[in-house]
């Protein structure tokens, strides 16, 4: 089981204390800051980290020296919805399309046109995919579909057509496809024939306690051993702590973990003592 540093810490994200989120939003204000955190958890024997495209989290990756870093794992999901949506809450929809028509190639400009007469976004996804992929980034590296894009395509007439075109594109592009989603049963239920035989990773929240698991642990359970024997899918787990809940122990929540036939786990933390106590309480249950 390989282990990645996950970004909430970042990004002030903490699904049960807004305001500590916050600040320890404040301790990650900069590019710098995020990257520093970074290379001091891959030195302790992390094997990667994953970062959503969002504007800081973008320029972490755009800058970061991957040269000195050439045996650890970048894993980058995309889009960031809330990326574009405080550009329009902040200067407009002008900011939004400003920004669009100075990122998009003339060849583009076609794709624009169709989806304009067809709304299929399917014409939308090339562009939307190379807007948010820094030129920085590893051939490669594991590039996700945010699970708020992944469960809200999945419920569209065309949804399935839409993802199966973000996977082969992301393909095309030398890197590989991941797919971030809060119920893992659906998503394989409905790309298993297209996609079992292919090389996708493969996000959900898993947890002792159920912290946000979806439909519940016990049927998300038996859908990583049924995938594990059925599909060549790279399973990562996240939310692996229940998000910091008082009803479980670190190390209950890791012996469930190391239970369970994962491929990744991915966890976020903004103190360095954590990571290396993570690390060791994992490897320990290797042993």
């Amino acid at each position: 089981m390989k282990i990645l540093l996950g970004d909430n810490q970042f990004f002030g994200v903490n699904h049960t204390d807004l305001k500590k989120g916050s600040e320890i939003q404040q301790m990650f204000s900069s590019a710098e800051k995020i990257t520093k955190f970074i290379d001091e958890s891959l030195e302790l024997g992390l094997d990667g980290f994953m970062i959503n495209s969002n504007a800081l989290g973008y320029k972490v990756v755009n800058e970061y020296k991957f040269e000195d870093q050439s045996n650890k794992e970048c894993h980058y999901s995309i889009p960031y919805p809330h990326k574009y949506a405080s550009m329009v809450n902040e200067s407009g929809m002008l900011a939004l399309l400003s920004f669009v028509l100075r990122n998009i190639r003339i060849y583009d400009i076609i794709n624009v046109i169709r989806f304009i007469f067809s709304s299929n976004a399917v014409f939308l996804l090339p562009i939307i995919i190379r807007m948010e992929i820094p030129k920085n980034l590893p051939q490669g590296s594991v590039i996700y579909l945010q699970n708020v894009i992944t469960d809200l395509v999945m419920g569209l007439k065309n949804g399935s057509r839409i993802i199966q075109f973000y996977i082969t594109s992301i393909e095309r592009l030398g890197y590989k496809a991941g797919i971030i989603t809060l119920n893992p049963g659906h998503f394989r239920k409905n790309f298993q024939e297209f996609a079992g035989q292919k090389d996708i990773f493969l996000c959900f929240n898993i947890n002792k306690t159920g912290f946000n698991v979806f439909p519940s642990v016990e049927e998300v359970q038996d859908e990583i051993a049924y995938i594990k024997s059925n599909t060549k899918w790279q399973l990562v787990g996240m939310s692996v702590f229940s998000s910091g809940s008082s009803r479980v122990t670190i190390k209950d929540s890791i012996d469930f973990i190391k239970s369970q036939p994962l491929d990744y786990v991915v966890f976020g933390t903004s103190k360095l003592n954590n990571v290396k106590t993570n690390l060791n309480l994992i490897n320990s249950a290797n042993s």
